[in-house]
């Protein structure tokens, strides 16, 4: 689980993958780093044209949670702590879209989960096999998303759980996003980009992925985010 840190402009974001994080760590890269900053975005896009998520992985501006917790109430205690979630149902058809449907790349970590899944498996398969995968066995890419926001080991909410300070909607990122800048002091930037669309999805809404059985398999896997963040099938 990935935390990226602003110590200039003192806001931790909490990554969440398949929740446009490739979008907002190209929008909040000019106020991390100052050269790129300077120099502005190489695309109309909004894409800096290099690989974002290399490029914080490699970063001194990217920590994990361990340490993260660790400086929760020293560090970081007066930081302002964002992140942003999704539908779950939407969520999973994402994922599966941009790394195992027909042509892509695959799910290659961690080890005993890459030997079960590969890429064109039908959705109905995958489902049922994340279903059955804890989040401690989980890809980031389909870890609930409480593992990341919540104060537990296993991302189950108990107490106050939330982290965060502001937990922002992929369903209205633009209008929350604008919230996070105004937080951080900023005041708004250029409109966050949209990145990387999944060109399998083909517009077909999420809805269309599911039966009956799919959807309680997904509500039960991820039972957590659908009630702390108040989300339904539809």
């Amino acid at each position: 689980m990935k935390y990226i840190v602003s110590d200039k402009h003192k806001f931790v974001y909490f990554v969440v993958q398949k929740v446009a994080c490739t979008s907002i760590k190209n929008a909040l890269l000019p106020l991390i780093d100052d050269d790129l900053g300077k120099k502005g975005n190489a695309s109309e896009s909004g894409s800096f044209g290099f690989d974002i998520h290399k490029y914080f992985d490699g970063s001194e501006y990217q920590i994990n949670k361990r340490q993260f917790v660790k400086g929760l109430d020293d560090r970081y205690r007066d930081f302002f702590k964002f992140a942003f979630v999704r539908n779950p149902w939407d969520r999973l058809v994402s994922c599966y879209l941009d790394k195992l449907a027909k042509g892509r790349p695959g799910l290659h970590s961690p080890p005993s989960l890459a030997a079960k899944v590969y890429p064109g498996m039908p959705f109905a398969e995958f489902v049922e096999i994340v279903s059955q995968t804890s989040d401690s066995e989980a890809n980031i890419h389909f870890k609930s998303q409480c593992a990341v926001i919540c104060d537990s080991d296993d991302g189950k909410p108990d107490g106050e759980p939330i982290m965060a300070d502001f937990v922002g909607r992929f369903e209205s990122l633009a209008s929350d996003f604008d919230t996070v800048m105004e937080r951080v002091g900023v005041g708004r930037v250029q409109r966050i980009p949209h990145l990387r669309k999944s060109k399998a999805r083909e517009a077909r809404p999420y809805p269309v992925f599911y039966d009956d059985r799919l959807r309680n398999l997904v509500y039960q896997r991820y039972k957590d985010d659908v009630d702390l963040f108040g989300y339904s099938f539809e």
